[in-house]
């Protein structure tokens, strides 16, 4: 039967098969279900208001897995991208994770928005390329304000870039994130440096070398010393490797992979385990 030709009272109808004794009938219930909210994803609040209780249990245990797989799936055709993936999109979709109703324009809409602030600085200031990258660090770090949340250091939502762009605060990543995905909308160039334990951002090259940013510190500049002392400090020895630009993919699997420590480390085992599926998504080979 189309889609199109159902009535409310024929999901309601179909959502009490969610709780029949023959497990096939529940089976085709929440894949007749599936089809049916698809096409008209209006009808979620019929099963989000069923009136009986059983029945609006199992429906809104259906709607979070059917949500969760669809999801899942999402990130499948995300890590078929490959190594330069879009580093923008995988942080929504694992905001969504937490934040169902978010949309991709709710992520873009201040990001677009800080870097015409900031190409409108550029503008009327006409600085030397080699100077940008101060403006680019005062607007973000000063006049908005982004700081590393040191109070609260385990928070999921500093892993969320929605929650970041929202309270100005986050970790290293996640705030290095804020910063590359704004100056990709200025063409300036800059990539992620996954340090081990710390993650900034570097900008390459040119006459004035490769310059380091520590987002989480406020914006402060590294020198390719501060970078090896901070490796030291985790008593580590220093690669040059660990310089490198980061590919997007590693980025990501690094949030994901922080998230899911931190899910650990909170009891919430089911929304670990579900980030551990991640993982190997966006792993080499």
């Amino acid at each position: 039967m189309p889609s199109k030709k159902l009535s409310e009272k024929d999901v309601e109808t179909l959502a009490t098969f969610l709780v029949d004794r023959n497990e096939r009938t529940v089976d085709l219930a929440k894949e007749h279900l599936k089809t049916i909210l698809r096409a008209n994803p209006a009808f979620r609040k019929i099963l989000e208001n069923a009136a009986d209780p059983q029945v609006a249990h199992e429906a809104r245990v259906f709607l979070e897995e059917t949500r969760m797989a669809d999801l899942f799936q999402a990130f499948q055709a995300l890590a078929r991208q490959g190594h330069n993936l879009d580093l923008e999109q995988g942080a929504y979709l694992l905001a969504q994770l937490a934040f169902p109703s978010l949309t991709p324009e709710d992520v873009a809409r201040p990001l677009d928005r800080m870097a015409e602030d900031i190409d409108e600085i550029l503008d009327a200031e006409e600085p030397a390329p080699s100077e940008e990258i101060q403006f680019l660090r005062k607007y973000l770090f000063v006049e908005m304000g982004f700081r590393g949340n040191e109070k609260n250091y385990y928070d999921p939502d500093n892993s969320f870039i929605n929650r970041v762009l929202d309270r100005r605060t986050g970790i290293p990543i996640s705030l290095s994130l804020v910063y590359l995905l704004v100056a990709a909308r200025l063409d300036m160039p800059a990539y992620g440096v996954g340090l081990p334990g710390h993650f900034i951002v570097g900008h390459g090259g040119g006459k004035q070398g490769v310059v380091y940013i520590d987002p989480y510190h406020g914006g402060r500049r590294l020198t390719r010393n501060d970078c090896i002392e901070l490796v030291r400090r985790r008593g580590m020895a220093f690669q040059e490797a660990f310089l490198e630009p980061t590919p997007n993919y590693q980025i990501l699997a690094r949030m994901i992979v922080n998230l899911m420590t931190i899910y650990t480390e909170r009891g919430a085992a089911a929304r670990a385990q579900w980030l551990g599926r991640l993982v190997p998504l966006f792993q080499e080979g």
